[in-house]
């Protein structure tokens, strides 16, 4: 009888080296939840984000806080030629509800510097006096108390105040000055942070309208969405469409991420964010600006109230689905951490339910 002989070469040892390579990391990337962080520009998602990398993830170092610095001069500059150029407009076409809004005589001189300076300039001594100039002016004082109707950034008031550090030569951000920079995102940014022993992989996604096609790329075996909304959007007008509102928009796009034929296993969270800013302006101005079926008695619960259920009616499956809802305030680092424990819990819990654990 004959003998037959097997020889394993070089390229078969290998092939199963690298077999073995991919079967255990398609092991560890189960063992890793997916989180999306989902919802309109300036809802604050990216706000959270940004303390989930200070609380569970390495933190801002220097270098990495120095490079927010032309992010914030940015939003310095952009939003005072908003504010001058919606100050000027309103104030004289619609002179009975904005003309308080008029830039006054001693601040015509800052406002025409501002109107010659690019978008990108660095905040220097001298843009800083301008600012400092047009911040004291009552004209643009009350064009920024109006800023709900200009989409200008609410953090922007934190940035004029703190105008004179920020020239500073030797400038470099704060933590805070990181957590309260309006910086867009553009495409998709994603880290991993370990939550009471869960890995959490979480993906920061632009909220603009421009940005919300790419998200169909990170929808694939998704283990739950945190859907971020501002609750004190119901007056304001969106960004890139001054004629829509910020609430009415985060409905609708809510509405199409919850009944997303891709999600229908997934756990949905809603943060019904910016509660602070919520609390201060549904005492000045009702919630008709937004719903005019709102017909509560105009308290700060019973508004919230409202809200709640009016995204709730969003989710067509009903009673048959869960939407998770926490009321949340993303610069309250105390508030993010203790949300993000729930998180963690509620992702653990619906992925042991849907494997028959519970």
């Amino acid at each position: 009888m004959g003998s037959f002989c097997s020889t394993v070469t070089d390229e078969d040892k290998q092939s199963v080296f690298v077999d073995g390579e991919i079967a255990t990391a398609r092991t560890v990337d189960k063992r890793i939840k997916k989180l999306l962080l989902l919802g309109a520009g300036g809802s604050g998602k990216s706000t959270f984000f940004k303390q989930l990398q200070t609380i569970h993830g390495p933190g801002f170092d220097d270098k990495d806080r120095l490079s927010f610095q032309k992010h914030i001069y940015h939003q310095i500059v952009e939003q005072m030629k908003r504010l001058i150029s919606r100050a000027d407009e309103f104030s004289e076409d619609f002179p009975e509800e904005y003309g308080d809004c008029k830039i006054g005589a001693a601040a015509n001189e800052a406002a025409e510097y501002f109107d010659l300076l690019r978008d990108d300039a660095p905040v220097t001594e001298e843009v800083a006096q301008k600012v400092e100039i047009l911040w004291a002016d009552s004209g643009i004082k009350n064009a920024f108390a109006k800023r709900a109707k200009f989409g200008v950034t609410d953090s922007t008031g934190y940035f004029f105040d703190e105008i004179k550090r920020i020239s500073a030569p030797n400038y470099i951000p704060s933590f805070e000055d990181v957590l309260f920079c309006r910086h867009r995102t553009t495409g998709v940014v994603d880290k991993i942070f370990v939550i009471k022993g869960t890995q959490l992989r979480v993906f920061d996604v632009g909220g603009q309208r421009a940005e919300r096609k790419k998200w169909i790329h990170c929808f694939e075996h998704v283990t739950g969405v945190i859907f971020v909304a501002a609750l004190s959007g119901y007056d304001e007008v969106m960004y890139e469409e001054e004629t829509e509102n910020v609430m009415h928009d985060s409905l609708n796009l809510f509405g199409e991420v919850c009944n997303n034929q891709w999600f229908t296993e997934t756990s949905m969270i809603l943060f019904l964010n910016k509660k602070d800013l919520f609390e201060e302006k549904i005492r000045l101005i009702p919630l008709t600006e937004c719903f005019a079926d709102y017909d509560g008695d105009g308290s700060h619960d019973d508004g919230l109230m409202f809200i709640k259920q009016k995204f709730a009616e969003r989710n067509e499956k009903g009673e048959q689905r869960q939407i998770y809802i926490h009321i949340t305030c993303a610069t309250d680092q105390r508030n993010v951490e203790r949300v993000f424990n729930d998180v963690q819990h509620i992702v653990i819990e619906d992925s042991l339910d849907a494997g028959g654990l519970l």
